[in-house]
């Protein structure tokens, strides 16, 4: 046979059905590479997104709280004939699941002529999750009318999921000492003040189930009551007439 021929036969033949295998072999191992890296670089999104979110709610609580606590006060102008409302500062010790509720001028009005202050009832607390069972989240109450159920009432919040302990101590000046407590429905006269500071401790689960501790420190500027000197005494209650 010619060699012209030779060639021209070597130039129409097509793939071997081993060197079909050995390409869908190759093919595979890179589809397998390529799927792997995709997949591995999904879950590191996920994970790292879900830390953001994670670590953003706790950002986020611990600044309302702070600018709650900075701008917390109490008020001595109450009618005494027909009183309807009362500030106070009440902050109680549950263990794990802390609770605190008291005046702030932390409001904010968003609708034009609405008959609202910047002065609000605030609650902070730890709340059963309502669709997920033994899980608890850190809530933030919040009501712009301030009357004579300071615990009660407002819209509330979810600010951190997974909540694992919500603790808080406030420190007493005067005593020079930290207390668990803090109620200012308890005090008479010049006692009637705010805790120096708030130190909170807050424990939440990651993604793992994990707890992580985050803490901070909070001042309280003004302790002592709102009260008008020219018309009453430390303690004394405004009185109105009709």
């Amino acid at each position: 046979m010619p060699a012209s021929r030779c060639r021209a036969l070597a130039a129409g033949r097509g793939m071997t059905l081993i060197e079909v295998m050995v390409a869908m072999a190759v093919m595979s191992m890179v589809a397998v590479t390529i799927w792997t890296a995709t997949s591995q670089t999904a879950r590191t999104r996920d994970i790292v997104e879900a830390s953001h979110d994670r670590l953003h709610q706790v950002r986020i609580a611990f600044d309302m709280l702070s600018r709650d606590l900075s701008s917390a006060f109490l008020s001595m102008h109450r009618a005494t004939l027909e009183p309807v409302r009362d500030t106070v500062f009440i902050g109680t010790d549950h263990g794990t699941e802390d609770r605190l509720d008291f005046a702030a001028f932390a409001h904010q009005r968003r609708y034009l002529d609405v008959k609202e202050s910047d002065q609000c009832e605030v609650g902070w607390f730890v709340a059963a999750d309502g669709e997920v069972s033994g899980r608890y989240n850190l809530v933030r109450r919040s009501s712009p009318i301030i009357d004579l159920e300071p615990l009660e009432g407002g819209q509330n919040l979810v600010l951190v999921q997974d909540v694992v302990e919500f603790d808080l101590e406030y420190f007493d000046l005067q005593m020079n000492e930290w207390q668990d407590e803090w109620d200012t429905t308890e005090f008479t006269g010049e006692q009637l003040r705010l805790p120096h500071q708030v130190r909170i401790r807050l424990v939440v689960n990651d993604r793992n189930g994990r707890p992580v501790t985050y803490a901070s420190q909070v001042g309280v500027p003004m302790r002592t009551p709102i009260w008008n000197k020219t018309f009453t005494n430390p303690g004394e209650p405004v009185v109105v007439t009709r």
